[in-house]
């Protein structure tokens, strides 16, 4: 007896998917869209109510519980539920499933594997080189026995390498953050701390970090993360996960992009906005209550897209949450102000060049002076060495 996912080609499983691509996978494993989302609340990740997190301190206030590393129980409690293996299909551009459950399921299980039986080595192209080429391969393997996936497809294959170095760059900060920068370095540990990793891997490691260069890095890399004004909040939970999770809040009606810029960047902890997110957020109220005199309407992504590009670059946020089509707008002051600094630049750049120009030609005046002296020097050495030569000859 067959089921109705053994008619199914094995190549179309892991590699095409059609507009009804969710529907037909939440089917398959017998959930609705409804069961998707309660699934993740009740069954998969195992969460509790909210006071099952919290303990009563001895002054009467809560604390909350520390709920530690993912260990992949959900996993394990989803593939019960189906009666097998979790089926990933990755089709081509993404690095992850387009299923929201099924991307975060397969990006907590990669994390999972890197931190249990991946060595963390100094770079990346490390990886590419015999012998760590094995580690990929056994990343991979271990990905095979967790899902239904199709590791020898060349799209899948190269998600899958992008989704671990992804990991490895994640653990290695998180070691360095735990062993390395909290320690003077006569202080750090010489031996591996980690069970997965030999003492000559984890000091190779510590060397990388020690490097003058990679100190340097690191310190700009901190000071680029200072730069950032929009800080998100939804913590590692990926961004269409939590787009999925807020359709009981807004009654199954999709938000638009002003309420997720909302929802993604309010902190539940402090219960408010930071300072710059809450300026963006009057700014594109204001926009949206008021238009200009022959100014076209825009719609809310448009809005968003303006407000953003005004204080960042390239801005993916929207991108990220499903709008793809949305671009900034530059207004006529912006473009005027924009043609004035490339005048500017225009003009630097032309008294540069008319400066190195000034350069080279003096340049070439002296190399041609210095010419002609040594040449009228050489001429005076001659004459010179000729009537000494003349007063030596016997008459």
């Amino acid at each position: 007896m067959t089921t109705g996912s053994d008619a199914i080609d094995q190549h179309n499983q892991h590699n095409h998917m059609d507009n009804g691509g969710d529907e037909f996978l939440l089917s398959l494993y017998g959930f609705t869209q409804h069961d998707d989302n309660t699934l993740v609340a009740d069954v998969v990740d195992g969460i509790t109510q909210h006071g099952d997190h919290n303990q009563i301190t001895n002054e009467g206030g809560v604390e909350r519980r520390d709920r530690g590393n993912n260990m992949g129980r959900g996993l394990q409690r989803l593939n019960r539920a189906c009666r097998g293996k979790l089926q990933v299909v990755i089709t081509e551009g993404n690095i992850r499933p387009v299923v929201p459950l099924v991307a975060a399921k397969f990006a907590t299980e990669c994390n999972i594997i890197v931190r249990n039986h991946v060595p963390i080595l100094p770079h990346w192209k490390l990886y590419k080189e015999k012998p760590a080429s094995a580690y990929v391969n056994l990343f991979l393997g271990k990905l095979k026995a967790k899902f239904d996936i199709n590791i020898e497809d060349d799209t899948v294959k190269m998600a899958c390498t992008e989704m671990m170095k992804s990991a490895v760059r994640q653990q290695r900060y998180r070691l360095k953050q735990k062993y390395f920068d909290p320690f003077p370095l006569h202080l750090v540990t010489k031996t591996s701390p980690v069970k997965f990793m030999s003492n000559e891997q984890w000091t190779q490691l510590l060397e990388s970090w020690k490097s003058p260069q990679k100190m340097e890095m690191c310190q700009k890399n901190k000071e680029n993360r200072g730069n950032v004004k929009y800080h998100h909040t939804t913590g590692s939970r990926a961004y269409m996960v939590h787009v999925e999770n807020l359709d009981d809040k807004y009654n199954d009606e999709e938000p638009n992009a002003f309420d997720l810029f909302k929802e993604f960047h309010y902190s539940k902890k402090k219960k408010c906005y930071t300072p710059v997110v809450q300026e963006a957020i009057t700014r594109m109220e204001n926009k949206l209550s008021t238009t200009t005199e022959g100014e076209e309407l825009k719609s809310v992504a448009q809005v968003v897209a303006d407000v953003l590009a005004e204080n960042t670059k390239k801005n993916r946020f929207l991108k990220n949450v499903g709008f793809h089509n949305a671009q900034p707008r530059f207004s006529e002051q912006s473009t005027e102000t924009e043609l004035e600094a490339e005048k500017r630049t225009n003009a630097e750049l032309r008294a540069q060049v008319a400066d190195l120009s000034n350069k080279v030609q003096e340049s070439e005046q002296a190399r041609i002076k210095d010419r002609e002296e040594m040449k009228r020097s050489q001429s005076e050495m001659e004459a010179k060495l000729n009537l000494l030569l003349s007063q030596i000859r016997p008459s």
